[in-house]
């Protein structure tokens, strides 16, 4: 080998240090900055030269620059961060579901539906101050408002879902494009061989989008041999090289509930997730809020038939001269078990009070409600002719299905006793509460307008309080058509339930964040930049940078030596 050839080949050594050099300066330079990976050059020997005998090398060559990446745990920590993400939505929605319901303060469904109960106590202790009775009234009034104002602020919390899920529709469209550009820029400036030297700084980027695409999603990547990765979610391709495909908002109507979804643009299929934010809406929107819908609209439901069904059976310190029932039908000649009433009487029947004002007396006529299967089942129709046969009353069917009842005098006064079918309560005949769920009960206009109409008696109009009594033990006692649950026992379900559920998703967030932060840690240790690390990879190829110089100030001195001789 020449004196030259041993300059070139330190001239070679120089410029290797100069590009390691610069890529510890980038690494240090980007020490701080989210989602980069540490590079590192990939130096090997050069090609040998044969001199006679000998096999001499040519010193170094750069055969790369990659980056410093763990495949194995980046694709876990995608997956972690799908499963944290999911976990968090739904942690939130839970505290804020638990911030809505307010329980232990005073404006909660339960201090409320004690005051109620409490009142109605009053109301048997002080049957005849019709005071007491309208302050039992404004008490249920509070009652309803409450449960109203809860359903009404967690249905807003619902609506939010659809507004977020359009925002992700817009996000994963900008992150797969994204991506897709990155895809054909990377593999463009690789050259198709990514083994070779990488573009860092891209694939930094992609992976930024990547990570941010599994929080949204659980997603699946896999990188091509040429450097492109291909991106599916429930077994969908998003992006493929270098092209993606859009997805949209769908919106749609589900038990009665506007619902979001996200499907392909192109063939309107879904975007089936398991994992990621948009898994945690649907989750927290469908099971956590929706559920908690449905059991409230079952527990006020439940609060104004049971209630109703007790109530209805009563008498007030005075009676109706004329009352029109709350709920109507579809077909005043169908059997009312299939009239489309929201609560569904059975075979029994009930008692109509007639009272004369003058001589003191109460006719009682039994009105029977056949509700068997078998043949010829009551209909509202049938009922008005059962009516209609009692003298000194008059019904009639109203042109909107309703039931209306009319006493045929100035004296008399009509109540209602004994009722073991439950239609007076499904009708609306003498009923307190009002409404099927929670964002629809109210009270009933009559008692609400006259409070001498609340229905204490049990024995005749003003003549006792035993059904004040029994609607009193609605409060704590077990009933057979909630399975044994009392209405206080079927709202603290609801509550326990949702408590419990709120401490299942936080302990399943901090579980996943936790080891989140483990696979980072793992992560970081391999592609993070360490600046001590970087220090001692500069004082290297600083002293190596300075030993070629050396090198090659020898070498000039013996070409000075041979061109003076």
């Amino acid at each position: 080998m020449s004196l030259f050839g041993s300059i070139q080949m330190a001239g070679n050594t120089l410029q290797a240090m100069e590009i390691g050099l610069h890529v510890v300066g980038n690494n240090i330079s980007n020490a701080n900055t989210p989602g980069y990976v540490r590079e590192r050059v990939l130096y090997t020997p050069a090609p040998v030269q044969k001199l006679g005998n000998l096999t001499l090398g040519l010193g170094v060559q750069i055969a790369g620059i990659v980056q410093n990446i763990d495949s194995f745990v980046e694709d876990r920590l995608r997956g972690v961060a799908s499963d944290r993400a999911s976990a968090d939505i739904q942690q939130k929605v839970y505290k804020d579901l638990e911030s809505i319901v307010g329980e232990l303060s005073d404006t909660d469904v339960s201090t409320q539906m004690s005051n109620f109960f409490n009142s109605i106590d009053e109301v048997i202790n002080q049957p005849d101050e019709m005071a007491v009775r309208n302050l039992a009234v404004q008490a249920g009034k509070s009652l309803a408002t409450t449960i109203n104002t809860l359903s009404r602020r967690v249905n807003t919390s619902y609506e939010e879902f659809g507004i977020e899920v359009n925002n992700l529709t817009d996000e994963i469209n900008a992150l797969t494009d994204n991506i897709r550009k990155l895809n054909v820029q990377i593999v463009s400036l690789e050259g198709g061989n990514p083994t070779a030297s990488q573009a860092g700084a891209l694939r930094s980027q992609r992976s930024v989008a990547l990570k941010r695409l599994s929080e949204i999603a659980d997603i699946n990547v896999t990188e091509n041999p040429v450097g492109a990765v291909n991106v599916t979610v429930g077994g969908e391709l998003l992006v493929f090289e270098g092209t993606s495909r859009q997805v949209k908002t769908d919106y749609a109507t589900t038990n009665g509930r506007p619902t979001a979804t996200i499907q392909f643009a192109e063939n309107n299929s879904p975007l089936h997730v398991s994992g990621g934010e948009l898994h945690g809406i649907y989750e927290a929107r469908d099971k956590i809020v929706g559920g908690f819908l449905d059991r409230l609209d079952n527990f006020a439901a439940s609060l104004a038939n049971e209630f109703n069904k007790i109530y209805s059976q009563g008498q007030g310190a005075t009676g109706f001269q004329s009352v029109t029932s709350t709920e109507s039908v579809n077909n005043s000649g169908v059997p009312l078990d299939a009239a489309g009433l929201h609560f569904t009487p059975t075979n029994g029947q009930f008692k109509l009070l007639v009272y004369n004002t003058t001589t003191k007396l109460t006719e009682t006529h039994v009105i029977n409600v056949d509700l068997d299967g078998l043949q010829d089942d009551s209909s509202l129709g049938s009922i008005v002719n059962q009516i209609n046969a009692i003298a000194g009353v008059t019904a009639q069917v109203t042109t909107d299905n309703k039931l209306k009842l009319t006493a045929g005098s100035a004296e008399t006064r009509l109540s209602f006793a004994d009722d073991n079918s439950g239609f007076l309560a499904a009708i609306g005949i003498n009923t307190f509460f009002t409404g099927s769920s929670a964002s629809t009960l109210a009270i009933n206009d009559v008692v609400a307008a006259d409070g001498s109409k609340f229905a204490a008696s049990s024995a005749g109009i003003g003549v006792n309080v035993q059904n004040g009594q029994r609607l009193v033990a609605l409060h704590d006692s077990g009933l057979s058509s909630l399975n044994g649950n009392s209405l206080t026992g079927l709202y603290d379900q609801l509550i326990n339930e949702t408590a419990q559920g709120a401490t299942v998703a936080g302990s399943l967030a901090d579980g996943f964040k936790v080891f989140e932060q483990t696979l980072e840690a793992k992560a970081q240790a391999v592609s993070g930049v360490n600046l001590d690390e970087e220090a001692i990879d500069m004082i290297m190829l600083q002293r190596t940078y300075q030993a070629s110089a050396r090198f090659i100030s020898t070498l000039s001195e013996l070409m000075d030596v041979l061109v003076n001789l």
